[in-house]
């Protein structure tokens, strides 16, 4: 029932300078945005573009200043330089030189005026699915943002020759209007005790067909130790292996129900899997 209602619901001059671009703008619902693949990336723009369409959201943009995928959850703790900026469709932002983290910490806890009622982290260039959270920047800075008691979004591209944003990102902008419209979707993602969820949203890339939909999904495994069979000699056993591609999709599938947002994704479907901020249950 619960996964049934998920898919359903599925200093000084540089304080000046904050202070200027992102003034308080009473009655608006504040979203911070930032990403792992830098100020400049296409699906940072695309998300935004989307985003500010809507003139009763207030966007502020607080990226890394260069790629960098695969960093995690890593934060700076030595001088960190932010200067204005723009995102490729020249969007109004902020370069932090540090990690995707580093871009949310910054705009939570110095950067803005007041705390976001939202941070979305995004459209990453690649899956994010499986194996890939435990490494993902998108994924990582989003987690800061629970940690700091804001429900987030990580939004992902799946790979390929040629990528488009829009689906995800019109996607996304409508899970906004559901956070802010359904109070049983935003209580979920609050949590408890001041412990936000996590969604961490992949649409893939398709080659043939289309995009066949959005499942609520747990997350999967690349690869899965399953049994053990007798080895060549006494006291050696094999391990029985499965293996999931990361990297594989097929629209045109007629897999009906994933189970996992690998199979989701290999499948042609969009996964949405809701994270807690950290082991605990």
């Amino acid at each position: 029932r619960r996964r049934n209602t998920w898919f359903i619901v599925a200093v000084g001059a540089l304080a000046a300078m904050l202070a200027a671009a992102t003034p308080a703008r009473a009655g608006k619902f504040r979203i911070l945005v930032g990403n792992d693949d830098g100020v400049g990336a296409a699906g940072l723009a695309e998300l935004v573009k989307v985003l500010s369409a809507n003139t009763s959201l207030d966007i502020s943009v607080f990226a890394p200043a260069t790629n960098q995928s695969g960093t995690g959850d890593r934060f700076t703790t030595g001088p960190l330089t932010v200067t204005a900026a723009q995102t490729g469709d020249g969007y109004p932002a902020f370069s932090v030189a540090g990690y995707p983290a580093d871009g949310i910490l910054f705009g939570i806890l110095q950067g803005l005026p007041q705390k976001p009622d939202l941070v979305i982290t995004g459209i990453n260039q690649g899956q994010n699915i499986g194996d890939l959270v435990n490494i993902s920047g998108t994924v990582g800075a989003a987690l800061w943002a629970a940690r700091n008691g804001i429900p987030a979004f990580a939004v992902s591209q799946g790979l390929a020759a040629n990528i488009s944003y829009t689906e995800a990102a019109r996607y996304t902008a409508q899970l906004v209007a559901t956070f802010r419209g359904s109070v049983t979707f935003r209580s979920r993602l609050r949590g408890v005790g001041g412990r936000p969820k996590i969604l961490n949203i992949n649409f893939p890339t398709c080659v043939e067909g289309s995009v066949r939909g959005v499942r609520a999904v747990p997350l999967g495994r690349s690869q899965q130790v399953v049994g053990y069979e007798e080895g060549a000699s006494a006291d050696v056993w094999d391990p029985v292996v499965v293996n999931t591609p990361l990297g594989s999709t097929d629209c045109t599938s007629t897999l009906r129900s994933p189970r996992t947002d690998l199979e989701a994704m290999n499948n042609g479907f969009a996964s949405v899997t809701p994270l807690n901020v950290d082991l605990t249950n």
